[in-house]
């Protein structure tokens, strides 16, 4: 009987224990849910950018023409009478080879000439009075052309032996001097022409087609006090470079004052005729940061429903200064949650605390 009212007391006990865990349980569920995020927000639209919009590349500055100017015969170098930033005029002498086997060449390939010409002119004064044959005669003029045609070819590599500017423009570069061995084709210096210069822009594959020969561009260079000046797209390469999807695009710049230098840095903005819709909307943009990725690869965003989190699943556009556009999924006036976002999840109860409109 003892046994049998010990074993209903510790039932009795259990029961009460069970029932007071449910129900410290359910508090602290409901605790949880109850739990409400802090968040800041902005409204949908209140970063927007429209046809007047630019968009920005980082790109350097490179001459419009460069030439690598070299000797067409070899040598040994006698003198390079220029220096790196020289400014030399076209058909000024900018360096010399030793030609003295080149005049010898030329000098004996005269004798030769005036030798056939000699007995040319002699053996068609016999042929004209017909004593002797007409092949003597062509033979000793086919000789006669072929002792001309050395001695130019000869003359050629005498005036090779100098070499001069083939264009107006600064030396750049200086890859030979006195003493050293030319061969025909081996750079000796660079020349460029500044009179107009171009930046050369990488361009990422999902952008290239916004961008057309004959586009207007700003191009801002700070490194001369963020001087500002105006160019044309005039060349948009048609293959990626090597390794990257990344496409180049050059904006020719005029630079009568030759104040812009090859290599220097700058940025340059386009025109974005690509920012509205056939309605004439305007592109929404968003801080690149609030938007997260599931492990499908969709991207969402967290909005403001009444009190409470709500995930919109989005597509973004074109990379801007100010964020990232979005093409699909949100509207003018949304609220989207900017702060606080990473800890959300579907219909968590927020509590907006600042307002950037």
């Amino acid at each position: 009987m003892k046994d049998k009212h010990l074993r209903a007391t510790l039932k009795s006990v259990s029961i009460a224990l069970i029932l007071l865990m449910a129900t410290s349980c359910g508090s602290e569920e409901k605790k949880v849910t109850n739990k409400v995020i802090k968040v800041d927000v902005m409204n949908v639209g209140s970063s927007t950018t429209n046809s007047d919009a630019n968009i920005e590349y980082y790109g350097t500055i490179e001459s419009d023409v460069s030439i690598n100017a070299s000797f067409q015969v070899s040598g040994t170098v006698l003198n390079v009478p220029v220096q790196i930033g020289d400014f030399v005029k076209k058909n000024q002498l900018i360096a010399q080879i030793d030609g003295t086997i080149y005049s010898s060449q030329y000098e004996q390939q005269l004798a030769q000439e005036r030798l056939a010409k000699e007995n040319y002119e002699r053996i068609n004064k016999v042929f004209q009075k017909g004593s002797v044959a007409e092949i003597r005669m062509l033979e000793a003029r086919s000789q006669y052309e072929q002792a001309q045609a050395a001695a130019k070819m000869n003359y050629q590599n005498v005036r090779h032996a100098k070499l001069y500017a083939p264009m107006d423009g600064y030396i750049s570069d200086k890859m030979m001097d006195a003493g050293d061995l030319a061969q025909p084709g081996q750079p000796v210096v660079e020349l460029v022409n500044i009179k107009t210069v171009k930046a050369v822009l990488p361009i990422p594959d999902s952008e290239i087609n916004t961008i057309s020969k004959g586009d207007t561009a700003s191009v801002v260079i700070p490194s001369l006090g963020d001087m500002d000046i105006s160019g044309i797209v005039n060349e948009i390469s048609i293959q990626s470079n090597q390794g990257s999807p990344v496409y180049t695009a050059y904006v020719k710049l005029n630079n009568a004052e030759k104040k812009i230098k090859p290599g220097m840095t700058c940025t340059v903005s386009f025109e974005n005729n690509d920012s509205g819709n056939a309605e004439g909307e305007l592109t929404i943009i968003i801080p690149s940061e609030s938007i997260a990725v599931t492990e499908d690869d969709k991207r969402f965003v967290y909005v403001v429903n009444g009190n409470s989190a709500d995930r919109r699943y989005v597509e973004t556009g074109k990379l801007y200064d100010g964020g990232i556009a979005i093409t699909k999924g949100l509207k003018k006036g949304d609220q989207l949650i900017v702060s606080g976002y990473h800890k959300l999840t579907q219909s968590t109860q927020v509590e907006i605390i600042n307002d950037s409109r």
